[in-house]
């Protein structure tokens, strides 16, 4: 990974699972503001109280599923990328995730190598939205 400055852009990532929390938290903290939230309200909050570039959403987070607050994220913010995770991509998560654009779809990471994926694709998205004319 390209080694950058920190940047004021910033990622909430949306996820109960704290090894995936911490493998990207070590992996973006250098570079942009993280917000890590456990539950789909506490990301709909952050949405709304802080100015944020991009949502890493895993599909299993505390009490719901993550596609779920999607319609919801998409009412407040229409434009936001969101990436979303999961172990296991059912019918109903892959459609959801194509009616509410999502920017991207992967698998959950187990390892900092396999969590570089997210990142570089992390990095394209909001470098790609830094160069986009503001209308």
């Amino acid at each position: 990974m390209q080694t950058m400055r920190k940047t004021g852009r910033a990622i909430v990532v949306a996820t109960s699972d704290r090894i995936f929390e911490e493998t990207l938290r070590s992996q973006f903290e250098q570079n942009y503001r993280i917000y890590c939230v456990r539950r789909g309200t506490e990301a709909i909050l952050q949405m709304l109280e802080k100015d944020i570039d991009l949502l890493i959403l895993d599909v299993d987070i505390t009490g719901q599923v993550g596609v779920d607050i999607l319609p919801i994220i998409r009412k407040l913010r229409p434009r936001m990328p969101v990436v979303l995770i999961s172990e296991d991509f059912t019918h109903r998560i892959r459609k959801t995730a194509a009616e509410q654009g999502v920017t991207f779809q992967s698998v959950k990471p187990h390892s900092s190598d396999e969590a570089s994926d997210i990142v570089a694709v992390t990095e394209k998205i909001i470098s790609h939205r830094e160069t986009l004319p503001v209308n």
